[in-house]
């Protein structure tokens, strides 16, 4: 459950982060921007933040072409590309036409105005500077990647901890002994291996499909140095919950450890699990043998 909650946790931070981070970062840029173009950077700024699905923002972006970015080289004065000369400090930021003196281009050889030829261009003047954007890209790159990120996301963390449909669990509730199992020699001659080592956890395995779900059963055996032996035992003792990025995996986690214990899982899902037994915290040893029968059925009909 705890996983749960952290799957919970990603999918709230995801939420701010495209309904707080995206507008700041938009808000932010529209009026940096929208003030290096001498446009009302308070007016559009809340235009471009408040306005629904992006649209003040795609206004702002239409309407600023036609606001000039560029600058005098010399004192930093908002110029256009049509300015001849800097109307703050004077510099010259193009070359003219010495017979009608229009702004030309370097490249020209004709005037476009009074068709003299023009002489080789001096370089005497100093061009209007742009800054270099990498904001915008930077902002469109975000506002594309964190729904992308946050789909992901929620398709690989939240959906695969919601694919169980159901799963059960039963200890047993009284003494037993090998021969209770006389009608099931197949669990009575593993828990007679399983005694072998105490050290191990073991658990009888078995899957099955059924149309599009998939059960996984597990018949969990913690051995005791004194041999077969269950204490009563109540759920609270082993808790089930499912674990990994694709849910693959079920957690037992028992809480005690001074007798053996016999635990019966049936799990109902669109997969099938892997199972991995925590015992006071640690996880331990697991020795799982596949069988061609129900292994739950041996407590379940007990």
């Amino acid at each position: 459950m705890a996983t749960m909650a952290v799957v919970s946790v990603i999918n709230i931070l995801i939420l701010l982060a495209i309904f707080l981070v995206i507008p700041i970062l938009i808000g932010v840029y529209v009026y940096r921007d929208s003030k290096l173009r001498n446009m009302n950077a308070a007016l559009w700024t809340i235009i471009a933040v408040i306005t629904p699905m992006l649209i003040g923002f795609i206004i702002y972006l239409l309407v600023r072409s036609s606001h000039s970015d560029l600058k005098c080289p010399s004192c930093a004065f908002s110029v256009t590309e049509q300015f001849v000369v800097c109307p703050n400090c004077g510099a010259k930021l193009k070359d003219t036409c010495p017979n009608c003196g229009i702004p030309v281009e370097p490249s020209w050889s004709v005037c476009p105005k009074c068709t003299v030829a023009l002489p080789e261009q001096k370089n005497d003047f100093s061009p209007p500077v742009r800054k270099k954007d990498t904001a915008l890209g930077k902002i469109l790159l975000v506002i594309v990647l964190i729904p992308v990120l946050f789909l992901i996301l929620f398709a690989i963390l939240l959906v695969p901890f919601n694919f169980a449909t159901s799963f059960s669990a039963m200890t047993t509730s009284s003494s037993l002994v090998a021969s209770d199992f006389a009608d099931n020699p197949e669990v009575s001659a593993w828990i007679s291996q399983c005694n072998e080592d105490p050290t191990k956890v073991y658990a009888l395995s078995h899957k099955t499909v059924h149309g599009d779900s998939r059960e996984t059963n597990f018949l969990i055996y913690r051995p005791s140095p004194s041999g077969f032996r269950l204490r009563q035992i109540t759920f609270a003792d082993a808790s089930i919950s499912t674990s990994g990025f694709s849910g693959s995996n079920i957690d037992v986690r028992f809480s005690e450890e001074a007798d053996s214990d016999l635990t019966a899982i049936s799990f109902h899902s669109s997969r099938h699990v892997n199972l991995r037994v925590f015992q006071n915290g640690r996880r331990v040893n697991v020795e799982i043998t596949e069988v061609d029968f129900n292994p739950t059925l041996a407590l379940h009909n007990w």
